[in-house]
């Protein structure tokens, strides 16, 4: 039963911190200054600032999680394709962190936190549209779609 209460207090916030950082750090080396990070829903439990990031917490944590940049101009598709797969990116990268773990400390989080964030990571990559939000995968093939438009218009 205690596995359950961490993986959503602890896990799930967790992955997508660690899924939005990507992004976040991406859109910093293309040279976005102002970002922030926004976990959870709901009435908002605390914010703090660090190192040009603002992070925003609400106290339903464990439902999911968002990261947001003001940028002045329009990005090229590259860049934003290249944003896009920071979260996904960062996922995979914290799953092949975590991997040598399992073969000494083999218990039921490591496991939880290997699944959830392969699923995030990859559920990320599905071109799919709700409302206004789009998901990672349908900014990276919008962009692809956009470069090859405009690599077309110049032949």
């Amino acid at each position: 039963m205690w596995e359950i209460v961490l993986f959503f207090l602890f896990i799930v916030p967790v992955v997508h911190l660690i899924h939005e950082m990507g992004h976040v750090l991406f859109a910093k080396l293309f040279g976005i200054k102002e970002t922030e990070i926004v976990l959870g829903i709901g009435p908002e439990w605390f914010h703090f600032s660090h190192a040009s990031i603002r992070y925003r917490v609400h106290y339903l944590v464990f439902l999911g999680g968002y990261s947001t940049n003001s940028r002045e101009g329009v990005l090229s598709p590259v860049k934003v394709a290249f944003i896009s797969l920071g979260g996904p990116l960062f996922n995979i990268a914290s799953i092949l962190m975590v991997l040598p773990l399992l073969s000494e400390y083999d218990f039921l989080l490591l496991h939880l936190f290997i699944l959830f964030s392969s699923w995030v990571g990859l559920v990320n990559l599905v071109p799919f549209k709700m409302g206004n939000r789009r998901s990672d995968g349908w900014q990276i093939a919008t962009s692809l779609y956009r470069l090859v438009k405009i690599r077309g218009n110049e032949n």
